[in-house]
């Protein structure tokens, strides 16, 4: 053969493999016919193509179609736009037809509806086409998806995949969506499409992350009349306040909880997720309990019990360390309880230590109550500084105003520890026992304090004022009253009991009796608790213990000043009253025994 014969030959050559592997733009009709009869015969979709089809050889036979449309029955999901890519099967390709075995779409507009999605009889388009051969992968990338009846859950920048070779082999997703400006990724999903078809149980797996948070499944999933689907799972973020800001889900206390993670076994159907042993870690402490999540009402409702060793519940209570300004005066924000009460909560709680800010509480049995717009938390029991303690609390928001109301009872609470775990010098010591009752209402902690109302009281048993030797005080003033002012500090007063009722009315807390009783001495109480400046006016009378009833107190004490500042001084007028030198310079219009000075009220 001649050199121009075989030169001749792979000219030729060239020429076809260039033809094969160039694409041919084809005209409008014929092969998108074929391929929209392929894809509503074997998919059920509907398929149009307005733009321009293209089709190529080499190296693999593939069509190319510009501004298609593909669309699900009833318009539960559709999408517009973009450009479909595909390769085909040769040996079908051989006999005439069209059957595709890879899909690609690009660029296309998503959009879906989640009530015609949900009424979709799955099974059944699983069970019409499940022997038939399948395309073994859908590409969508560089894609957006708009959903018509779910409110903020449209995705951007939409890249997946979707492949499934065989039944033998499961059905794979992975891919990743902008949401709310963010990056979700979709790691891994399997499922097995044939025995779903079947009504039978499949294996699934699920692992999905997001912003911070992370969620893991896998177990073993069925369709039918009653889908169900159980497994083990794992949800974890670092910051649950961190979540709903970015996620706009409304969880119970969801502005206050740092790092969570929920795993355990699991179940769920139509109306119900269930944990029924999960493991919570919150921060560093561990529960373990049961917990569920209903469905089937008009807000999600969470329930469980749980347990734990150690629980710091301070984040819970942060938003009471708010009510303060940094001046120190009473806060005018108003209080909203929305971010805390987006879903229903009936939570059980028990700790063998638990801490709310400074105080701490052992073998605590508390509940939590959520409903919207109202907080309900109490506490069955706990050992409290060596004693008990029983409370319950509640805020409730109606038309812009809450409503916050408080009681509690506590017996044999050792006073000295908790004065320092508040912070306060330990200025008297002995076991106390008690109720109390707070109720307020306003917009802001202000409102809530000019308008408070309750009673409390207390009572405590052998135990010391420490700082002051009262007995002594009384000696002193017997022989140089002058002089007593100066020497009053240092020492301890023992008491047998010391008691006060406190009667709060528009913020105002009147003491209606208080009194002390010593080995020696006795002491009453009288004056006002002002919440609403947070200062004290209290006038303590002294007296020996067998002084005669009705008889004007030997020695007089002033309790003044701001609650975080109080200032503790003899009444120098009733000193110099007692000094007979002194008292004719100093003319004094003493009130008569049983009457009381004039009283401040809150502004």
């Amino acid at each position: 053969m001649s050199r121009r014969v075989v030169f001749l030959i792979a000219l030729i050559s060239l020429a076809v493999l260039g033809t094969a592997a160039s694409p041919w733009t084809l005209p409008g009709g014929g092969l998108s016919a074929e391929l929209r009869e392929h894809v509503k015969e074997r998919y059920g979709l509907d398929l149009r193509v307005r733009g321009r089809s293209t089709f190529a050889v080499l190296p693999i036979p593939r069509v190319k179609f510009e501004d298609v449309a593909l669309q699900f029955p009833d318009e539960a999901l559709k999408a517009e736009g973009g450009t479909l890519r595909g390769e085909l099967r040769i040996l079908p390709l051989l006999f005439g037809r069209i059957e595709l075995s890879d899909f690609d779409l690009t660029e296309t507009r998503i959009t879906a509806s989640a009530q015609k999605l949900r009424v979709v009889k799955w099974t059944e388009v699983f069970n019409d086409h499940s022997t038939e051969t399948h395309a073994r992968r859908l590409v969508v990338s560089k894609s957006s998806l708009r959903w018509t009846d779910l409110k903020d859950a449209n995705l951007d920048g939409l890249n997946a995949m979707i492949r499934w070779v065989d039944a033998s082999e499961p059905l794979t997703a992975s891919g990743s969506a902008r949401w709310r400006d963010e990056l979700v990724s979709l790691d891994e999903a399997s499922i097995f499409p044939d025995l779903l078809a079947s009504n039978k149980i499949s294996p699934f797996s699920l692992s999905l992350s997001a912003s911070g948070a992370r969620l893991t499944a896998e177990g073993e999933a069925q369709l039918g009349d009653g889908p169900r689907v159980t497994g083990e799972s794992t949800i974890k973020t670092a910051s649950v306040r961190d979540f709903t800001r970015w996620s706009g889900l409304n969880l119970p206390f969801g502005s206050l909880l740092q790092a969570l993670s929920i795993s355990g076994d699991f179940s769920m159907d139509r109306r119900r997720l269930s944990w029924p042993a999960v493991s919570i870690s919150l921060g560093s402490d561990k529960l373990e309990g049961t917990l569920g999540v209903r469905f089937d009402t008009e807000r999600p409702i969470i329930a469980g019990t749980l347990a734990a060793d150690t629980l710091n519940l301070s984040d819970l209570f942060a938003p009471f360390n708010q009510t303060r300004t940094s001046s120190g005066s009473w806060s005018e924000e108003a209080i909203d309880l929305a971010g805390a009460t987006g879903t229903d909560l009936d939570l059980r709680l028990s700790a063998a230590s638990a801490s709310l800010g400074r105080l701490s509480l052992d073998d605590m049995a508390a509940s939590v109550l959520i409903q919207p717009g109202r907080i309900e938390a109490s506490i069955g029991r706990a050992d409290f500084y060596d004693g008990t303690l029983k409370g319950r609390l509640s805020m409730a928001a109606h038309n812009g105003l809450v409503d916050f109301k408080s009681q509690g009872t506590f017996s044999g609470v050792k006073i000295a520890p908790f004065l320092a775990a508040v912070g306060e010098p330990r200025w008297i010591t002995g076991r106390a026992q008690g109720q109390f009752s707070f109720d307020g209402q306003g917009r802001n902690p202000a409102d809530v304090i000019r308008q408070a109302e309750g009673r409390s009281s207390i009572e405590l048993t052998e135990g010391e004022l420490v700082g002051i030797n009262l007995q002594d005080a009384l000696l002193r003033v017997e022989k140089r009253p002058l002089l007593a002012s100066l020497n009053w500090k240092g020492g301890r007063t023992p008491f047998s009991k010391a008691e006060a009722q406190v009667v709060m009315h528009d913020g105002v807390g009147q003491i209606v009796e208080g009194r002390l009783k010593g080995d020696a001495v006795q002491a009453q109480l009288r004056g006002q608790v002002l919440l609403v400046d947070r200062t004290l006016q209290v006038t303590a009378g002294i007296a020996a213990l067998d002084a005669p009833a009705g008889q004007s107190p030997a020695l007089a004490f002033d309790v003044t000043g701001d609650w975080d500042n109080v200032a503790v001084t003899p009444q120098v007028r009733s000193l110099i009253e007692r000094s007979g030198a002194a008292k004719p310079l100093f003319p004094s219009q003493r009130v008569p025994t049983g009457e009381q000075r004039p009283q401040a009220t809150a502004q």
